[in-house]
């Protein structure tokens, strides 16, 4: 009696999974992977820091990187690996905002805090402009820099909003053409130099005529055009003293000085809003972080300091007071979710290199619908035609067979829709492999039950010896798959972490079915006479004599 209350309670928690499965396959329908359906493509190229070479383990932890930011959008089977040329392919089935994706997955994530060393301006005639910046220019001569060919000089100021409130602007240095080398030069207001043929015919040069006083030179403006930097460099050794940056606020070209603290200092950054409404990113530093911020923020009392996220610049605070416990904040943020995205690629670290999207482009399914239903309707013909071979092999337990199959694709199917998981190819193979495993556990165990028929044991008896003797095969049988679905998931990729995940939940669940809910149904009908009988359980008259 109380086998029975068990067995009972068992198929009731069954028939509660299958209704719960039921519910999320009708209102879940299943999302397709790149292969079945399309997505984006992205194809991203590492250029490492400083100028030194991409190395494997650089590439390696930025992949690493970019799928923990992946796992945090909630994209289903990613697929991030390398190409021959060590670009980084990522492959997004389904995704409906690439854009978030690309400006999310490709950001390094570099934070820094650097000094603001002046802003530049065009003059024509009485009135002013801003130069501005364009990361994607690559002109071979002014690099980023966007500039009205018509400007009569272009300066460097200390302080934008200086001149935007009250009028008045700090003359720095002023920008010019070196008449020998043709390179853009940063001198001092007080050029020291003799005016030569100042009306040149070629206006979108810079004051092309001047000789320049060597004194007077404050370094030499270069575009790298491997990394995309426009770097003010010292005129002798071509020391780095400066980066001219833009300024997301305006675009203005800002230049800022070196690097004098980084994100890798950085506790926590939570987006949010301020006292005031603004949205903003609070960041808290941690260790040695703290200390040199205060430090940073003591020395320059007076200044602007800019926080700078992937060579642009969110904001440049004043610096009216020392800060000594690391607490800072990015504002100048456009919306919430742009904010939450700076969140996100903050918390899960810097990329190791820098990354530029050499391409991006919607992916078209290799397969199908036509070809997505020509496989289904082969699985279903397989289906059938294994179902056919349990009723004519075993006869009445080929009924308990077909039953547990069932049940196993839809719990199976419900799990997939209601975590939102996309079925790729090889997710399909993997749902056909464990069926057929499935049909395995039951004829291990079904040849057992006749083998204890045979002995004249009693139905019941039977049943029981015969599961018992089958319990350790079939466990044994699916642990060392399951060891193999792990070796996939961990040194696999994409499509192949996808089978491997489909292969070890389809073990999992088609073991369960076989050892609980097939032994209960079993159990059940073995108190009906007719089902009791050799004939039905599969035992042909000549065995039992």
């Amino acid at each position: 009696m109380r086998n029975k209350k068990v067995h009972i309670t068992i198929i009731a928690i069954f028939i509660a999974i299958i209704s719960v499965s039921l519910y999320y396959i009708l209102t879940n329908p299943i999302n397709l992977g790149l292969d079945l359906k399309g997505g984006t493509q992205i194809i991203l190229k590492p250029t490492e820091r400083d100028e030194g070479e991409v190395t494997t383990q650089s590439l390696d932890k930025a992949m690493l990187i970019i799928m923990d930011r992946i796992d945090r959008l909630g994209i289903s089977e990613p697929l991030v690996t390398k190409d021959l040329s060590n670009n980084i392919v990522i492959q997004l089935p389904g995704v409906k905002d690439p854009d978030t994706a690309k400006e999310i997955i490709g950001k390094t994530a570099q934070l820094e805090f650097r000094l603001v060393e002046g802003t530049f301006i065009s003059i024509k005639d009485q009135s002013w402009d801003i130069v501005k910046f364009d990361p994607e220019k690559s002109d071979p001569n002014k690099g980023q820099l966007i500039i009205n060919p018509e400007a009569d000089r272009v300066i460097l100021i200390e302080d934008i909003n200086t001149l935007i409130n009250l009028g008045t602007v700090n003359i720095i240095a002023e920008l010019v053409t070196d008449s020998e080398t043709g390179e853009l030069t940063l001198v001092g207001p007080d050029l020291g130099a003799n005016e030569e043929n100042s009306d040149t015919e070629d206006s979108s040069e810079i004051d092309t005529g001047i000789n320049i006083d060597p004194e007077k030179v404050m370094g030499r403006i270069i575009y790298n055009s491997e990394t995309r930097e426009l770097l003010l460099v010292s005129g002798e050794n071509e020391e780095e003293i400066g980066e001219i940056l833009v300024d997301s606020r305006n675009d203005a070209a800002t230049l800022v000085g070196p690097a004098l603290l980084t994100g890798d200092k950085l506790a926590k950054a939570i987006a949010g809003y301020d006292t005031y409404g603004e949205i903003r990113v609070a960041l808290s530093f941690k260790g040695e972080g703290i200390d040199t911020f205060a430090k940073i923020t003591s020395e320059n009392i007076g200044r602007n300091l800019a926080i700078v996220l992937d060579e642009e610049i969110k904001s440049a605070p004043y610096i009216k007071v020392s800060i000594p416990d690391g607490e800072a904040e990015i504002t100048g943020i456009k919306s919430i979710e742009e904010a939450k995205n700076v969140e996100l690629v903050l918390q899960t670290g810097a990329l190791p290199v820098n990354l530029h999207i050499e391409e991006s482009s919607s992916v078209g399914p290799t397969l199908g619908m036509d070809s997505l239903n020509k496989g289904l309707y082969a699985g279903m013909i397989g289906f059938i035609l294994i179902i056919a071979f349990m009723f004519f092999y075993y006869r009445g337990l080929g009924i308990f067979s077909a039953l547990g199959l069932i049940i196993y694709i839809i719990i199976f199917w419900g799990i997939l829709a209601g975590i939102g998981a996309a079925l790729t190819l090889p997710g399909i193979a993997g749902i056909i492999l464990t069926i057929g495993m499935a049909v395995d556990a039951n004829v291990i165990i079904f040849e057992r039950i006749k083998e204890e028929i045979i002995k004249s044991k009693s139905p019941r008896i039977a049943i029981g010896d015969g599961f018992k003797n089958a319990i350790r095969t079939i466990i044994d049988s699916n642990v060392t798959t399951l060891i193999t679905a792990a070796a996939l998931y961990r040194f696999g990729t994409g499509p192949i972490k996808g089978f491997a995940v489909t292969l070890s939940l389809g073990v999992v669940i088609s073991m369960v079915i076989s050892l609980l809910f097939t032994r209960s149904i079993i159990f059940m009908m073995a108190g009906i006479p007719r089902m009791a009988a050799p004939g039905f359980l599969g035992v042909r008259r000549r065995s039992s004599e």
